[in-house]
This record gives structure tokens, C-alpha cells and sequence, in this order.
């Protein structure tokens, strides 16, 4: 009988997982690649993102897929959900209560198999919102310059027709 294959545990593999452990701002992957190039600067971004599916396929860690952004990684495993500032772009994890989570046994009597889901939240974090209410209210804004006259406008019309 054929043995069933091994994941190799690489040195590099370890560093990736090491990188995202207690991350908790969702990191694209060009960002984890800076963090293990600093370790072994002999890695290459393609290895890094090798390594971050072979540790999605392992359920070590999660993709998280944002609008038209790139992936980012999740190294929380647990179910959860997530915040988006709309300001900064921060990525919060959000522990909601059972009350509140979705129901998806509904979509399972009505023949959906659901593998799997994601609530993503979006709004401004607390750190933006501080700060928009110690702005507020807003500065005036500076003073535009005043417009030309409209007979040097109609001129410039009459000549460009």
C-alpha cells in the first residue's frame, strides 16, 4: 500500500506561520514576505504564498477576501466575523453572540450546502470615530480664490468655439 503523503515541515513553512501568529490586522501576503525576508532573505514572495495555502489547506489559518482587494490572512481559526473601517481600512475581528449570527440551517431545508460564510461589517472603528469627534466641527474650509470675471469666461468661450 501507497503511504499516504506528508506535508514536509519546512523552515520556511515555520517562519510564515510564526509571522501571522498574534496578527491580528489581517496582512496581505507582500506584507507577511517582508516580515520572513528579514529571517531568510533568501525567500521568495512565490514560496511565501505557496506557504500561506498550504497553511489554508491545512486549516491553520484563514483567507479572508475583501471587495476587489488582494487576500489577506486570518491566523483565527475560531468562528468569527469581521469589521471593516471604512476610513483607515483596518480589519477587526468581531465575536458576536450566538442571538446574533446568521441561521443557516434554513438554507440547508431548502437544498443549499453551505460550506461556508463570512459577515464582514463595515463602518468606522473606534480610533476614527475618537477622532472625528474631536474634529468636530470641521474647520472652516480655506477660502477658494474668487472666479474671473464672466466677461473674460464668455471671451475665453467665444474664442475656443
Amino acid at each position: 500500500m501507497r503511504r499516504a503523503a506528508r506535508k514536509r515541515r519546512t523552515r520556511q513553512l515555520e517562519q510564515v506561520f510564526t509571522a501571522l501568529q498574534g496578527d491580528h490586522t489581517h496582512p496581505f501576503a507582500h506584507e507577511i514576505y517582508r516580515r520572513v525576508h528579514k529571517k531568510l532573505p533568501r525567500i521568495s514572495l512565490a514560496t511565501v504564498y505557496r506557504n500561506l495555502h498550504s497553511l489554508v489547506e491545512e486549516g491553520k489559518i484563514h483567507t479572508l477576501l475583501l471587495d476587489q482587494q488582494a487576500a489577506r490572512y486570518d491566523p483565527e481559526t475560531s468562528e468569527h466575523d469581521h469589521f471593516v473601517c471604512e476610513r483607515c481600512g483596518r480589519v477587526i475581528d468581531l465575536f458576536l453572540r450566538r442571538a446574533r449570527r446568521i441561521d443557516l440551517t434554513s438554507l440547508a431545508k431548502q437544498g443549499y450546502v453551505v460550506t461556508t460564510h463570512n459577515l464582514t461589517v463595515r463602518g468606522m472603528c473606534q480610533v476614527c470615530a475618537a477622532r472625528r469627534r474631536t474634529s468636530w466641527p470641521p474647520r472652516p474650509a480655506a477660502r477658494k480664490p474668487e472666479r474671473e470675471p464672466v466677461a473674460r469666461m464668455t471671451a475665453a468661450r467665444v474664442l475656443h468655439k
